[in-house]
């Protein structure tokens, strides 16, 4: 080893990091945090900072990176937004009194999924800590449970899911929850890791099989809640998810070992029949929270989102819980009528509604607040802006006691305006408090009388000492003369060295300077010790009665998190009342039937996008009799994908409790939505697009039930045209069957021949985006209207994305003799006669037996065996061909 190797501190910090070689450890040295060897090359790369090293003069120089410790904050941020932890290694004790060495101790693991700093989370955005059992037991069918913490506001629930899709159906929960942090058992088996992966934005942590153990995580929860039985949370008989949530519980504690559990006070059992359940594709598709395409610069990320359309929240609480809903729509009339009930009438109350928004915006993120009391975080300007929004609530309430729907009437019910925890933070902190407990001047004046003689004192000793000044300067005659403070010599008598020999003898030396020298004076020294000791007794005595005030508050945080959550769902009806407003929606009519009728409905977010407001309005009937499939054919960038976002968004927008973009909507309730919309592979997981959309399919079949509405897009586009169009036919009859599923769908296409099913299977209906010809260019005129479609115009779409205008000619030249096959196609003229283009082959004189064949009379399965007997006429061989295409469709 180098010298610096084995020095001291290098030693220090070896033995530190130790415990935890996982972490980039932050190690404070003076007024830096520095970090050496591995993590200084991995941190200087993630932070964009230079790395140096230790002694570049060694031949085996220690790496070694750092930044200011004023600037923690937004380093830390950096290192966890990529996905690491950081274990920041403070010294604890004084460096001046220290005996050798000083003293380092890692104060704080920060983890994503464990973070209750202010600075360190998105206002808006929820912050979970989850975690995954897979509880398998012989002959019985699959469980899993699933726990989710939310450290920041103490929320804490756990669910279960049973059967052969557990493991899907915990996955896309995962999705929906969006968690910062998910825990997982060793040996977790490769295909739900391989899901598992696929989740964006989480630190998968691999934790040990001990710590799902059930038996540990039921007394886990028994010693949080202090109580004997878990009866009276609803989770007592729970497997799986007694597991999870004992994981959870045992990964805060350690990583957070300093950090009480307090304001975790109940943890809920969500019922997988409370609300509707969306796949992680569905979410995705929809764009519900965020853009499937995020754009640079900066325009904000959820501007293409739902979320942001919707969200006219004032407070981050609101926000959060505007967010949980659209994820999880209602399936129950009731609770979806009472939003909507509420809705409405903010919606008609504009003055109301108005001054409700205002107060609102007063009132910080107190569920949040709450949490840091518990927690001991809180600062003295954080209970000022406790109190702040403590003192706006009785204008809310007598806001809300003008209004007479049942939500609102709940709400006053339970309704606590902690007038008493107002007036005791009014009376004790300081109007203009520090940002830190460690700057004093946390308490009123008049507060407490031992802090009043202390200030008192403090303040007389300032003016003594500036009374020596002037003493001191009529003493000597030397009108230069200070009196000055360091924190290294305390107070001093600075004399420049032109007035050194006016010096009294009585003056002690106590520092040489370049231009002047220091002196200390017995009355000085007096002085100094009661002005100093006077301000330590201060400090102390402010800082142990803000500890008291914050420790009583944090006694009566439940009350906290009731108004927290009274004040989110009043926040959120109000701010969809307002987007209701503003964007002209109406309230949907939410019923337990099964039509969808939906007149000049619009899509939310496009036509927020749309400058000149020219979005065309479409109606729709969908219903589980003679308008359950609607096939919707046309051209592309004609709007049918739009459109079937559209009326999904119009359906769950109505089961949030939102009115709808539309003149009218009766919605009949869904208990599922289901997308198959765009392209996409996954590269990491070895699936090519069409398996990717043929997987997203076979989920929806075997997903779905007769109450599902399903978003059906370009079904079988990624193969070849025969079986694209044999695999979206069969789908399309799959869907139809009642005995099979029956379910309400709006399926897009190019294959304009599925047209046909129109007339063979009762329940079907084609529409098709209308589009009008003008000299020989084409305009979209984004109108949905019945019928089908007999061509794509996929060669204006070519021209209009820039195509060279000679192909472009040349695609009219192929597609005009595509569409007469008795002519071969000549090449193009615009090419030298040496290099003319190739003509494409002469058609087989089987084309036209086979043009003969109603394929669309057999069934799916029936057409392909015809058409596999037809291509070995055309090609006869020794069946090589059809082995191995057959192997490479066994393969995919």
């Amino acid at each position: 080893m180098t010298e610096q190797d084995t020095s001291p501190l290098m030693r220090q910090y070896r033995d530190i990091k130790r415990g935890y070689p996982q972490a980039i450890l932050l190690f404070r040295v003076g007024d830096f945090y520095e970090m050496f060897y591995e993590d200084a090359q991995v941190a200087s790369r993630l932070l964009s900072i230079a790395l140096t090293s230790r002694d570049k003069h060694s031949p085996d120089p220690v790496p070694l990176c750092g930044f200011p410790h004023h600037a923690g904050t937004g380093y830390i941020a950096k290192l966890l937004k990529a996905g690491r932890t950081v274990a920041l290694c403070e010294q604890v004790e004084d460096p001046k009194s220290a005996k050798g060495l000083v003293r380092r101790e890692v104060v704080r693991l920060y983890t994503p999924g464990t973070l209750v700093d202010t600075e360190l989370l998105s206002p808006v955005e929820s912050s979970y800590l989850a975690a995954l059992s897979l509880h398998r037991v012989s002959g019985q069918p699959p469980l899993v449970g699933l726990a989710a913490l939310e450290v920041s506001t103490g929320e804490f629930w756990v669910t279960e899911f049973h059967g052969p899709q557990a493991a899907a159906l915990a996955l896309d929960e995962l999705a929906r929850l969006d968690p910062r942090e998910v825990l997982f058992p060793a040996g977790l088996d490769p295909d739900t890791a391989a899901r598992l992966d696929q989740i964006k934005g989480a630190r998968l942590c691999e934790r040990p099989a001990a710590s799902f153990d059930r038996r540990q995580g039921a007394r886990s929860l028994l010693d949080q809640f202090r109580v004997q039985s878990l009866d009276s949370f609803g989770c007592a008989t729970l497997t799986g998810g007694l597991e999870a949530a004992g994981a959870v519980l045992h990964y805060f504690r350690e990583t957070q070992p300093a950090a009480p559990l307090d304001h975790i006070r109940r943890i809920t059992v969500r019922r997988n029949h409370e609300a509707m359940h969306l796949d992680a594709a569905t979410i995705r598709n929809l764009e519900i929270l965020k853009p499937m395409v995020s754009g640079d610069g900066a325009q904000d990320s959820r501007s293409t989102a739902l979320a942001a359309v919707l969200d006219r929240t004032v407070t981050a609480m609101g926000s959060r819980l505007l967010r949980q809903w659209l994820v999880r729509p209602l399936i129950q009339c009731g609770p979806i009528r009472a939003r909507l009930d509420t809705v409405g009438e903010l919606k008609d109350r504009l003055e109301e509604r108005v001054a409700l928004r205002t107060a609102l915006r007063q009132v910080q993120d107190i569920a949040r607040l709450g949490s840091r009391i518990v927690l001991g975080y809180a600062g003295p300007r954080e209970l000022l802006a406790l109190k702040q929004s403590l003192a706006v609530l009785p204008e809310i309430a007598s806001l809300l006691a003008t209004l007479q729907s049942s939500l609102v009437v709940e709400a006053l019910a339970s309704w606590d305006d902690g007038r008493d925890l107002h007036d005791m933070i009014e009376c004790a902190i300081h109007p203009e408090p520090p940002p830190t407990v460690r700057d004093g001047n946390l308490v009123r004046d008049g507060y407490h009388a031992g802090i009043d003689e202390l200030r008192k004192a403090s303040k007389e000793g300032k003016q003594w000492i500036a009374g020596i000044e002037r003493n001191e300067r009529e003493r000597t005659g030397i009108e230069s003369l200070k009196v000055r403070y360091n924190q290294v010599f305390g107070y001093f008598i600075e004399v420049t060295k032109a007035n050194l020999g006016r010096v009294p003898s009585d003056y002690i030396r106590t520092q040489t300077l370049v231009n002047a020298e220091r002196f200390m004076t017995p009355e000085l020294k007096a002085l100094e010790e009661r002005v100093m000791g006077a301000e330590a007794r201060l400090l102390a005595l402010e800082q142990d009665i803000f500890v008291q005030l914050r420790g009583r508050l944090a006694e009566e945080a439940h009350r906290l998190d009731v108004m927290a959550n009274t004040l989110s769902l009043v926040d959120v009806l109000a701010g969809l009342a307002e987007t209701a407003a503003l964007n002209r929606y109406a309230r949907p009519d939410v019923n337990e039937g099964g039509n969808i009728a939906i007149r000049d409905g619009r899509h939310p977010v496009v036509e927020q996008l749309r400058d000149d407001r020219s979005f065309v309005p479409n109606d729709t009937v969908l219903d589980l009799d003679s308008n359950r499939l609607l096939i919707l054919t046309g051209p592309n960038m004609a709007g049918k994908s739009t459109y079937l976002r559209q009326v999904a968004l119009i359906v769950l927008m109505a089961q949030i409790g939102s009115f709808v973009p539309a003149a009218g909507a009766q919605i009949g309730l869904v208990d599922r939505i289901f997308t198959r919309v765009g392209a996409s592979d996954n590269l990491a997981g070895g699936l090519s697009t069409f398996m990717v959309e043929m997987v997203e399919t076979a989920n929806i079949l075997n997903s779905a039930s007769q109450r599902s509405l399903i978003l059906l897009d370009e079904i079988g586009r990624g193969t070849s045209t025969y079986d694209g169009l044999s695999i979206a036919w069969a789908v399309a009859e799959h869907i139809h069957d009642r005995m099979r599923l029956g379910a309400r769908t709006l399926f897009a296409t190019h294959y304009h021949e599925m047209a046909q099913l129109e007339c063979q299977r009762e329940g079907i209906k084609n529409y098709r985006v209308a589009v009008q010809e003008r000299d020989g260019e084409v305009v979209f005129l984004r109108k949905i209207v019945a019928g089908g479609a007999d061509r794509s115009y996929g060669i204006h779409v070519a021209k209009l994305a820039g195509l060279p205008g000679c192909v472009i000619e040349r695609a009219q030249t192929v597609l005009a003799q595509l569409e007469r096959p008795e002519s071969a196609i000549p090449g193009s003229v615009q090419e030298q006669p040496d290099q003319s283009a190739a003509p494409l082959p002469q058609p087989h004189p089987m084309i036209e037996e086979i043009k003969q064949i109603d394929l669309f009379s057999m069934t799916p399965l029936d057409a392909l065996n015809r058409l596999a007997e037809l291509q070995r006429m055309v090609h006869p061989g020794d069946g090589r061909h059809e082995k191995e295409k057959a192997a490479t469709h066994s393969q995919e």
